[in-house]
């Protein structure tokens, strides 16, 4: 039995079947080696990395400075104290997240994953402002514990489960399909009726969670008015903003963080995913006054900090930052996918490619317009044919999604991105007939 087949069949037999594992097929590849954007099979043949482990290996596999921080770490002989210790690894990324936040976002809360971070960033709200209740927005993903998956849109994934449906509020996201209206203007007015209304009850939210650009649900990436909006909305109301960036933190759409753009300044960040290649890290930064107003035990966690983790994600910010990745991105990557994938909107079965710095995706349908997402697998299924790994994402499961290594060799990307476009035009047809 090859090493292959041994994975599978125990993995097959042993896991939940809650995981992804076998989602879209039987036979997933399991890959041995990584280095860079390529991951090696058992048979020693690669594959490009277009997915990231979901936005995760943002800088790629084996990068020589993940691999000092770990063996610098390791060489301590300390690899858990708890957090009643101080750590000089956290201190340590402590003075590095601080350098690359706003100003006023100087006080850190770690965690062990995004929807960890979720979670924090909602209890600090609640405790700093005594409410309780939430909003969030259609197509917003943050997560799946019970409180990240209250403010997650989805029915699937949230139906199932006792979520905290009566305190959140989901309102209407630019781009995202299924509201009444998509325009900046409209989500804004909508927001707002809302938040007169509950103002009027007495049940003003804690909490507004929004993405500047929601990764997930297809790289819908709306104005900068929008989140400049919801800035003036939530500072009239007394509400705590917090920008999710988990999927788009560390590079992903460009610079450090996507509401960077926008020019708003959240009262918390969550991020997680890029931030330490791949170890279990997240966190919350905020303004001093949210997070030093609990005491202390009131939001912890045995392996939050842990020093591997913590050293992994100082090397990760110090790589973005000595090799200049943000303007590889800015000048590079994101060039490159608009040039690559925007001949694919001229195709009847595609629609809307969207490109946010390091990550695209574009939307299949059938015939009549709608979500085709046994089409989009299928179409994801013939780029692993190619030994080309993408990502399948939207709300309805159909778009087609690019999420390189943000420091992709721009010859290696340009070249998977003209044969994975090459085999979707094979697979939905040459030309549009109708608009």
């Amino acid at each position: 039995m090859t090493r292959t087949k041994q994975v599978l069949g125990t993995t097959r037999v042993h896991e939940s079947s809650a995981a992804n594992t076998f989602r879209f097929t039987a036979e997933p590849p399991v890959f041995l080696r990584g280095d860079g954007s390529w991951l090696y099979d058992e048979r020693g043949q690669k594959w490009l990395d277009l997915v990231c482990g979901s936005a995760t290996s943002n800088i790629g596999h084996n990068h020589p400075a993940h691999i000092a921080a770990l063996q610098e770490t390791l060489a301590t002989g300390v690899l858990h104290t708890g957090t009643r210790l101080p750590s000089p690894f956290r201190a340590r990324l402590y003075e590095e997240l601080i350098s690359i936040l706003p100003e006023e976002l100087s006080c850190i809360q770690l965690a062990n994953s995004g929807a960890e971070a979720v979670e924090a960033a909602i209890k600090a709200a609640q405790y700093a402002t005594g409410r309780n209740r939430l909003v969030s927005f259609e197509g917003g993903y943050h997560g799946r514990t019970v409180g990240a998956l209250s403010l997650t849109d989805g029915g699937s994934i949230r139906e199932p489960f006792s979520v905290l449906h009566e305190l959140v509020d989901f309102l209407p996201y630019p781009g995202s399909r299924g509201s009444e209206g998509d325009e900046v203007g409209t989500c804004l007015s909508r927001l707002s009726d809302r938040l007169d209304e509950l103002r009027r009850n007495d049940d003003l939210p804690a909490a507004l969670v929004v993405e500047a650009i929601q990764g997930v649900s297809g790289v819908l990436s709306p104005p900068a008015e929008f989140l400049s909006g919801i800035r003036d909305l939530t500072r009239r109301h007394g509400i705590q903003m917090v920008c999710d960036e988990i999927w788009c933190g560390f590079g992903r759409a460009g610079a450090w963080f996507s509401f960077e753009s926008t020019g708003v300044v959240p009262d918390m960040v969550t991020m997680g995913k890029a931030m330490s290649g791949g170890l279990p890290l997240s966190a919350v930064a905020a303004r001093p006054e949210i997070l030093k107003a609990w005491p202390p035990g009131m939001h912890t966690s045995t392996f939050q900090g842990n020093p591997l983790a913590c050293n992994m994600a100082v090397a990760t910010i110090r790589t973005i930052r000595g090799d200049d990745l943000l303007a590889h991105v800015e000048h590079t990557v994101e060039p490159l996918l608009e040039r690559s994938l925007r001949p694919l909107d001229a195709l009847e079965r595609t629609r809307g490619v969207r490109v946010a710095g390091a990550q695209a995706a574009v939307d299949v349908v059938d015939g009549n317009g709608c979500p085709d997402r046994a089409t989009a697998i299928r179409v994801q299924s013939a780029a692993h044919s190619r030994r080309i790994l993408i990502y399948l994402g939207g709300r309805c499961g159909n778009s087609l999604m690019f999420v390189p290594p943000i420091n992709i060799d721009g010859a290696h990307l340009s070249e998977g991105l003209g044969e994975t476009v090459g085999l979707i035009k094979h697979e939905l047809g040459t030309g549009r007939q109708h608009v």
